[in-house]
């Protein structure tokens, strides 16, 4: 045996199968000092600290349970552990607020290593390192990793020791994509029901907003889409005719009409105004053409379009008209379904263009959340392309609430992005008040817009003078045409009549009744006491919006695909709930 002593510290080493390290209390602090002697003194005293250890890879005892990574931690983790983990601290909090078993519990169904096979990671470990992921947060979960490999607070948090392997960015994938979204929305449950439990959910008004978050993916630009959507409507035409490509390549002029079409539909004006683009596109095709043969495999976004173009050709759809104008317009209707199912960015085939504002065009995702009033719970979340119609979400929204709390809220508030009728009909079937703001319905061509035409008891349509309108027959669309009676002396007809209808009208408009009337009836509802109370209400909760883009990262979505962004929204919704059991827990021990 050989001592060396330098200082405070003295090392012993020995050559058998021992290192004993002897370290002077002066290197301490008092305090500190006493907590390690006490620590040693009584094993395991100090419960909280060893609690991951004990809790998040425990398994359970009926039989073909799966089998989880033991994680040894030594002696020397656990003094370290001591130091660099105070009792006080936020994450600390947190782990206390998860019951980690139940997540274990959650996702075991997806595991089949009962009884053969290696062990895996605990879901538990796993589902922390997302916690952490959405908590920190880092730009990937691979800088994810590499922080929690050096920081011992996080290892402490998911349950690894300081000298533990670490599982690998893949494992995190394999993991989001073994658990699937529906498990995801399953602990989301759990987080709801504990909440539920401690009184933090009143389920009287819940409000409900989306915003746009961007897609980790590289737009495509205007010319793009055009060369794409053009590639798609020429390989649709080569395989329209009894369903398989011909030998022979589209004469030029389908080519060139196609082109046209494409930039038609994509109604970009800087292509629209150019006479050359239609040429310029399909040179760009034959030279994409010349670089794909020979090349090994398919780009993601190349397959994406064969579906595309495979999914129209699948449609029951009668063959092309003769007629030149027919042909035009056929072909005009094939290119806006297609326009549809074609990818709008690189490296992420599900993110879509839409409009998040007046002004504000972005590529990625719609997320929104259900969020009850009392204690500004998240209760249901909501991810779809930001193309999407924001009046199709909060329904399931409040579906999905009712499934975790038992009932739906009394009452809800939205933005004028939800005010639309099959959104009243559905509330109306729910019982639930809603608090809706009004959607402007502006005329086209000018003119007075609908809100100033009223029914009467009789549900007859007045005009803005008061004068009864007669219906027409209705259309296909649902749409009735009301023609008003003679407007030539009216004293309103050169504000009310549209460019169309001047200079004497009859002024003519087109209406669905029924919704026109629920529209109506939620305007006048605009200006009671109760919708301006409530709106103020959901106001406040908005800022849950600014604390998700400032603290969880939801100013760009992490993942590359429509599943795996809705597991990002859950994760949000979860760790933002989270926080909200850690601190009532947290009020609760110091009251």
């Amino acid at each position: 045996m050989e001592t060396l002593a330098y200082g405070y510290a003295s090392y012993a080493y020995c050559y058998s199968r021992r290192l004993t390290l002897c370290l002077d209390a002066r290197l301490f602090l008092p305090c500190l000092w006493q907590q390690i002697r006490d620590w040693f003194g009584r094993t395991g005293s100090i419960t909280w600290l060893s609690a991951p250890f004990r809790v998040m890879s425990a398994e359970e005892s009926a039989p073909n349970s799966p089998r989880w990574k033991q994680i040894g931690v030594d002696v020397l983790s656990w003094l370290i552990f001591l130091v660099m983990v105070p009792a006080g601290h936020p994450l600390v909090t947190l782990w206390q607020a998860v019951d980690w078993a139940a997540i274990n519990r959650i996702c075991a169904p997806c595991y089949q290593n009962g009884r053969r096979g290696q062990r895996a990671w605990a879901p538990a470990q796993l589902f922390a390192l997302l916690v952490l992921f959405f908590v920190l947060p880092v730009p990937s979960e691979s800088e994810l990793l590499r922080t929690v490999a050096i920081v011992p607070l996080y290892r402490w948090f998911c349950g690894f020791g300081l000298f533990s392997g670490l599982p690998d960015h893949s494992t995190l994938h394999t993991f989001r994509k073994r658990i699937g979204v529906e498990r995801f929305e399953a602990i989301l449950t759990w987080a709801v029901g504990r909440c539920l439990e401690m009184g933090l959910i009143a389920n009287e008004l819940a409000h409900f907003d989306m915003m746009g978050v961007a897609a980790s993916a590289r737009t495509w630009t205007p010319y793009e889409r055009a060369v794409l959507l053009t590639q798609a409507l020429i390989r649709y035409l080569e395989l329209a005719e009894e369903g398989k490509a011909p030998h022979e390549p589209l004469p030029e002029a389908l080519r060139q009409l196609a082109a046209e079409i494409a930039i038609a539909v994509l109604g970009n004006e800087r292509l629209k105004k150019d006479a050359k683009a239609p040429s310029r596109v399909l040179r760009s095709i034959e030279r994409w053409n010349l670089r794909r043969q020979g090349a090994k495999g398919q780009a993601l976004w190349e397959m994406a379009l064969e579906e595309a173009v495979q999914a129209l050709l699948s449609e029951e759809e009668s063959s092309p008209p003769e007629d030149e104008n027919a042909f035009r317009r056929w072909l005009k209707g094939r290119a806006q379904k297609l326009k549809a199912l074609l990818p709008h960015a690189r490296g992420d085939l599900d993110a879509r263009v839409g409009w998040v504002s007046d002004l504000l065009l972005l590529c990625g995702y719609w997320l929104g959340f259900l969020v009850d009033g009392a204690r500004s719970v998240i209760t249901a979340v909501r991810v779809v392309p930001v193309n999407s119609n924001q009046s199709t979400q909060m329904i399931p929204a409040l579906d999905a609430h009712k499934e975790r709390v038992g009932a739906y809220p009394k009452q809800v508030t939205a933005d004028s992005a939800q005010d639309y009728y099959p959104v009243h009909q559905a509330l109306d079937k729910r019982q639930i008040e809603g608090h809706i703001a009004s959607r402007d319905h502006k005329a086209v061509g000018g003119g007075l817009s609908s809100d100033h035409f009223t029914w009467d008891e009789k549900g007859q349509l007045l005009c803005p003078e008061g004068k009864v309108m007669r219906p027409g027959k209705p259309r296909k669309d649902g749409l009735t045409p009301f023609r008003g009676p003679d407007c030539s002396l009216c004293k309103r007809k050169a504000e009310c009549l549209p460019k169309g209808q001047q200079p004497d009208g009859p002024r003519v408009i087109h209406l669905e009744p029924a919704a026109h009337q629920r529209w109506l009836k939620n305007r006048e509802h605009t200006h009671t006491e109760a919708y301006k109370e409530a709106q103020r209400k959901r106001f406040a909760s908005e800022g849950l919006f600014g604390l998700a883009r400032r603290l969880h990262g939801a100013e760009k979505m992490p993942y590359r695909s429509e599943p795996m962004n809705r597991i990002a929204g859950l994760m949000i919704g979860i760790v933002m709930d989270l926080g909200i059991l850690a601190r009532q827990q947290r009020a609760m021990a110091s009251a």
